[in-house]
């Protein structure tokens, strides 16, 4: 073992508008404790992975596709945790166990940090869990719908009131049928294939595609249908990060106050709104979160693929009369929920977070972060050395320069600049100063911009 410990924690971000408020405020407690954090746009993040100090690398996802960088990771001598930042909303362990988990991404892992004890759960009993600790602290994304953080959000409330008056939110997570490059949506293009022949699948995956596209083709409908009932509110329809817009545009069908808006954190837009409309969208949780109560639209229903815990947080409406009832009840002020269906909502939730309630889930993944980088760092011998150098090479200055000017490529720079947009050192500064002045702490950090949208956050005394 080396005597090196890792003095540097990385806090990679895929989508900016999902993860980067959490990670940035897991920075300042991790910062707080004398360490330094890196946190920014995950592509650029990786690109540097020769260049950056070797600590702790915290990855985003448990899929397949994340199992070359987080290898290459540690052959180049960071320590490798991660939690799957998907893991909070799925439909059932099994399908979350086939779609999210992958045993070689596990491998490269000395630790899991889960959202609660149902994810938890799941993973362990995967066949590929390696039996590596599994810390039960949450998310950091369910810290800022605290009541001590929602101040966060204060100002674009307002705005988002001024510009769009009363307003329905729809959340929509289509993307596995609807994707940002029609390409991409790989398991709705087979299941074209095996309705043009006839062919019917038992396959799980092509399952959950084809009533995600029962659902997708139910929500097309009833758009222009509540447009046309609710002319004088305001309908923002906001689709998944990895979502075309374009369909949602002509389903909207030039209706005057449908806009189709996919911009900033949805927890302003969520407290900003007079109702939410979802089906299985992490959203739901969030509006439970911040005492706002959910609509799902079940129109079609499947036990095997709908998702228990955000349509369990909600009012389920199973038909357009229903949902129109409900939106009505909403507009006029009419809470849905009364104090028998709150106590099981909040039963619910506490088997899925762990950390709605009391501790930060931030300030308990710095504690084991804190106890990790007092844990000698692995030593690498020179041959997987070598080969994470050559990969790392490779992704960053081969692979990286092709795949940015392939049209449809999701790794092309259009799409990754949609997923981040560009961030200044202004920005970040102010977010820390402003989550310093609600929590009354971290009042001696300091960023640092040391590349395109990323930042070093560390504390000076």
């Amino acid at each position: 073992m080396s005597l090196n410990v890792a003095e540097t924690v990385i806090l990679p971000c895929e989508t900016k508008s999902r993860e980067f408020d959490a990670k940035l405020l897991l920075a300042c407690f991790i910062a707080e404790k004398g360490i330094k954090a890196i946190v920014g746009a995950k592509k650029v993040i990786d690109g540097l992975a020769l260049s950056l100090p070797r600590g702790i690398y915290i990855g985003k996802s448990l899929t397949a596709k994340s199992a070359t960088v987080l290898r290459m990771l540690r052959q180049l001598g960071y320590t490798v945790v991660a939690w799957d930042e998907e893991g909070l909303v799925w439909a059932t362990p099994e399908l979350y166990r086939l779609t999210k988990l992958d045993s070689g991404t596990l491998k490269e892992l000395v630790g899991l940090f889960a959202w609660g004890e149902a994810n938890a759960s799941a993973i362990r009993e995967y066949p590929g869990f390696s039996n590596i600790p599994i810390y039960l602290t949450g998310n950091p994304r369910t810290d800022l719908l605290r009541p001590e953080l929602r101040g966060l959000f204060t100002q674009e409330v307002e705005q988002l009131s001024r510009r769009y008056g009363r307003f329905i939110l729809i959340n929509t997570n289509f993307s596995r049928v609807n994707h940002y490059y029609a390409n991409e949506s790989h398991l709705l293009n087979q299941l074209r294939r095996d309705e043009n022949t006839n062919l019917v699948r038992n396959d799980l995956k092509i399952g959950l595609a084809r009533h995600k596209k029962q659902l997708f083709d139910h929500f097309i409908e009833v758009l222009p249908q509540l447009a046309d009932h609710f002319p004088e509110i305001n309908i923002i329809v906001r689709p998944h990060p990895s979502e075309n817009h374009q369909a949602w545009h002509e389903a909207a069908n030039h209706k005057q106050n449908v806009k189709i808006i996919y911009e900033g954190n949805v927890v302003p837009w969520i407290m900003a709104a007079e109702t939410i409309i979802h089906n299985s969208c992490t959203t739901a949780v969030e509006s439970f979160l911040l005492d706002k109560i959910a609509l799902a639209y079940c129109p079609i229903k499947s036990e095997a693929f709908d998702h228990e815990l955000p349509n369990g947080l909600s009012v389920q409406c199973n038909n357009f009369q229903q949902l129109v009832e409900k939106v009505a009840n909403s507009l006029q002020g009419n809470s849905p929920m009364n104090s028998i269906n709150r106590m099981q909502y909040h039963e619910l939730a506490k088997q899925h977070l762990a950390s709605f309630e009391r501790t930060f889930a931030s300030e308990r993944i710095a504690q084991i972060l804190e106890e990790l980088c007092k844990k000698p760092c692995h030593k690498v011998p020179l041959f997987s050395r070598m080969a994470g150098v050559g990969t790392a090479y490779w992704r960053s200055s081969i692979k990286k320069r092709i795949e940015a000017v392939i049209p449809n490529h999701r790794n092309n720079t259009t799409y990754l600049r949609h997923l981040f947009p560009m961030t200044s050192l202004q920005e970040v500064e102010n977010r820390v100063n402003q989550v310093s002045s609600l929590l009354g702490r971290f009042q001696h950090l300091h960023v640092n911009n040391i590349a395109e949208n990323v930042f070093q956050i560390e504390a000076r005394h």
